[in-house]
């Protein structure tokens, strides 16, 4: 992956940046990774590199962006996270990662089930999803609009402020919002341990001030737009 690559991936999304600095301390210890919805395998190929994976394997719904994956070097396979098996032998990865899938799941206890059984007794799983708790949520839900996390139609965006543009203006298909204590409630239902939270910022909409103010908020995981939760399989 080029130089001009990394930084675009780490400077426009905050939440990978984020990861990275909480993969940091494993790096030389993560053999054999997977990313589940792996997309294009843009983000995969920066994290496998930062933490020097050389066995990298991702899955997603989407055919046609695997193969632009499987042409980064990621040995990918075509699955639904939400029911179908992964197709790698149990107890074989040290570390899983998903970034801003589990929303869109119909069922996110099957992905975290099949990530505990591909795992070995230590390895380690990262979940990144928008915080439905939020500063932003919390205001907008006061002031009587619709969370952004919580979409109710697969058409359009129905209730919520700030229509305009890219920002809040079409469905991204989060059927599965989560705060902070959900999702560290159903990662230890699965029996994993939390290592680390962290919180990252949004990316839109592109405006100092708010940018400013969602930065100091992201450094409060239960406010902050973006989840990423850290958890170890212990035996």
């Amino acid at each position: 992956m080029s130089e001009e690559e990394r930084w675009v991936l780490v400077v426009h999304e905050p939440r990978v940046e984020a990861a990275l600095r909480l993969l940091a301390p494993w790096r030389g210890r993560v053999y054999s990774m997977l990313d589940i919805g792996c997309g294009d395998g843009s983000v995969t190929a920066l994290v496998a590199e930062a933490v020097g994976a050389e066995r990298v394997y991702g899955v997603d719904i989407d055919a046609e962006r695997l193969g632009e994956a499987g042409r980064r070097g990621v040995r990918v396979f075509n699955v639904d996270a939400s029911r179908d098996p992964i197709p790698l032998p149990g107890s074989s990865l040290d570390l899983v990662t998903s970034f801003e899938v589990i929303e869109h799941l119909l069922d996110p206890d099957h992905m975290l089930d099949e990530a505990w059984r591909l795992l070995r007794t230590g390895g380690l799983l990262l979940v990144t999803t928008p915080n439905l708790g939020s500063w932003v949520n919390r205001l907008i839900l006061a002031a009587g609009y619709q969370p952004y996390t919580a979409e109710v139609s697969a058409r359009r965006m129905y209730g919520v402020p700030f229509k305009g543009g890219s920002y809040g203006s079409r469905p991204s298909g989060h059927i599965r919002p989560f705060t902070l204590r959900a999702l560290r409630e159903i990662v230890e239902a699965h029996g994993f341990r939390i290592e680390r939270v962290a919180g990252a910022p949004g990316v839109e909409p592109r405006n100092k001030l708010f940018n400013l103010i969602d930065s100091m908020f992201a450094r409060l995981p239960g406010l902050a737009r973006r989840l990423v939760v850290l958890a170890v399989k212990d035996s």
